[in-house]
Formats: structure tokens, C-alpha cells, sequence
């Protein structure tokens, strides 16, 4: 199973989700075949096609010469790109079809969707949790394209919406400390597609966040819940001290709550997932970090 980077970075990085294909296919990569099914066709010829240089005047400019004949010319003044000739098809702008793409991401995620309806510019409530500990509660899902845009629709959901519910990002990128501040006041829990969502080899999709791991701890019964040392506290506060952060940061890094965070400083537990996501932060596994180590890039005294 594997991670979609490339396909949930596309969706922050092409505005209003249109474009030919070319620029789709070199956006999403190899991630590119789980958004082609969900890019339809307009009834409009793109104006540039992706070019493989960065001279000033590329990318090249898409060329009607009618007839259903097109192309795309480079714009550099010598002309350094080769002429691409392109099928009507190649030329068009695709959108995608974002209801279509996240349906089952959202069902592998807990979530019972609903037709996308727009609450504000990039923001739509998508559903209810079925996530045992946040059942029934709305989901969103917020696509920005910007840090400023981010921050400025978190800020207007939570003046719109008085009580908890699910942000869902395509990515972990535009978060601030400030939103994640904000948003955690309120309790609110944010899941982050580039980090969460894998895909098996026959193409369904998995949630590898809280819900899987609570799935496993029902079912197996073997798997804890939550999982500390004394060793573990130690080198999450030597390395919060080490690199200057303050708990507010380091939570948003580590992609956990500040009372959480707090609460595992205080009890030395933290849900297992939970704590994967410290041990990350920190640049260790699971494992190091319950057995009280720090990372080799951490120039500190030897603990006594």
C-alpha cells in the first residue's frame, strides 16, 4: 500500500481543479490514474500546455487552427520547444469531478458522505463522522490554494459553525499555528488526506489514521489503545527544549492536539497512532522513541 502525495498536492495546486490534461498528468504523477477517471471534459480550449524547459515566454501557448487541429507553440523568442501537435481531446480544459474522486475516501474514512454542498469559496460540507469517538459529527472538506485563503475560510467556519465537526485537507501544507490554535479551542479534529489515505494494489482506498487504528483494537483486541514510557516523555521534552519550540508548535508538527500533547507530558500515555505521529516529528519510529531515544541530528549533553 502506498501514500497519493502527488494527487492531493494537484488539487492545492491547479485553481478551480481545470485544465488540459497534460497539465493533470504532470501535476499528479504517478498518481495520475486515480484522478483520470474523474476528469471530465468542457466545451473550452486551454490557452498554454505544459512545456518540459522554463524560458521566460513558455509555457507554450495552445494554437485552433480549426478543423479540430491544434497545437502547442513555444513562446521563447527562438523557439527552443518543439511544436506539439494535439487532438482536440488534449487541447480541452478537464475539470475534475471532486465528488466523484472523494466518495471513497470518504467511506474508507469513517465518513457517511452526502452531495458536496458549498458552505463558502473552497469549502463544502461532505457528510457525518461514523468515527466511534466523533459520531454524527459534520465534515467539511477545505481546499485552498493559498496559506492566506486557508486561513481566511478556517476563520469563517469557525464563526459559522458554533460547535465541534471534521476538517478534512488535501494536505498538511497551509496549516499555521495560529489556525491550529483556533480550530483545537473549539476541538475541532483535522484529517489530512497526503498523511492518512493509502491505496492497495487493486486500487481501494484505506484510512491509516485513528479509524484504523481503533478498527484494529476492536477486532484484534491484542492491539493497545494507548501506548508511553517514562523514557518517551524524557525525549519529547529534550527535544522540544532542544529545538526551541513551544508546545504549540511542536503539536502542530507532530499532527496532535496541545491538550493531548500536554496530557502524554503529564501521564506518559498517548493513543498509539497518536504518538506515531510524535515519533515522526522527531524523525524516529515508534519504537526509538518509546525506548527513549532522540534524533542523531540533536547535538545535546548525554541524559543522566
Amino acid at each position: 500500500m502506498r501514500k497519493l502525495p502527488k494527487l492531493w498536492r494537484a488539487l492545492e495546486g491547479i485553481p478551480g481543479l481545470i485544465a488540459v490534461l497534460e497539465v493533470w498528468r504532470q501535476d499528479c504523477g504517478e498518481d495520475f490514474e486515480f484522478a483520470a477517471p474523474h476528469l471530465k471534459p468542457t466545451d473550452m480550449i486551454g490557452n498554454r500546455y505544459p512545456c518540459p524547459h522554463s524560458f521566460s515566454e513558455c509555457p507554450r501557448r495552445i494554437i485552433d487552427y480549426g478543423d479540430d487541429e491544434f497545437a502547442a507553440i513555444c513562446q521563447d523568442e527562438h523557439q527552443r520547444c518543439e511544436r506539439v501537435p494535439l487532438t482536440r481531446r488534449e487541447a480541452l480544459i478537464h475539470r475534475l469531478d471532486l465528488s466523484g474522486l472523494l466518495q471513497p475516501v470518504f467511506r474508507a474514512a469513517m465518513i457517511r458522505p452526502q452531495a458536496m454542498i458549498p458552505h463558502s469559496p473552497g469549502l463544502w460540507a461532505v457528510g457525518l463522522s461514523e468515527q466511534p469517538h466523533a459520531r454524527n459529527y459534520p465534515v467539511y472538506f477545505l481546499l485552498a490554494h493559498s496559506r492566506s485563503s486557508h486561513e481566511a475560510v478556517v476563520g469563517r467556519l469557525l464563526l459559522d459553525i458554533p460547535d465541534s465537526f471534521l476538517l478534512v485537507l488535501p494536505t498538511n501544507r497551509f496549516r499555521t499555528v495560529e489556525t491550529e490554535r483556533r480550530l483545537r479551542e473549539r476541538r475541532v479534529e483535522c484529517l489530512c488526506l497526503e498523511e492518512q489515505v493509502l491505496v492497495d494494489g487493486q486500487g481501494e482506498f484505506h484510512w491509516a489514521g485513528a479509524v484504523e487504528t481503533r478498527r484494529a483494537a476492536r477486532d484484534q483486541g491484542a492491539v493497545p489503545r494507548s501506548v508511553g514510557s517514562p523514557e518517551a516523555v524524557a525525549a519529547v521534552k529534550e527535544y522540544i527544549q532542544a529545538r526551541g519550540l513551544s508546545q504549540t508548535a511542536f503539536s502542530v508538527q507532530a499532527g496532535v492536539s496541545e491538550r493531548t500533547l500536554r496530557s502524554f507530558l503529564k501521564d506518559g500515555t498517548m493513543r498509539r497512532s497518536a504518538l506515531e505521529g510524535v515519533a515522526k516529528a522527531m524523525d524516529l519510529s515508534l519504537e526509538q522513541l518509546l525506548r527513549g531515544e532522540i534524533p542523531a541530528s540533536l547535538k545535546l549533553p548525554r541524559r543522566r
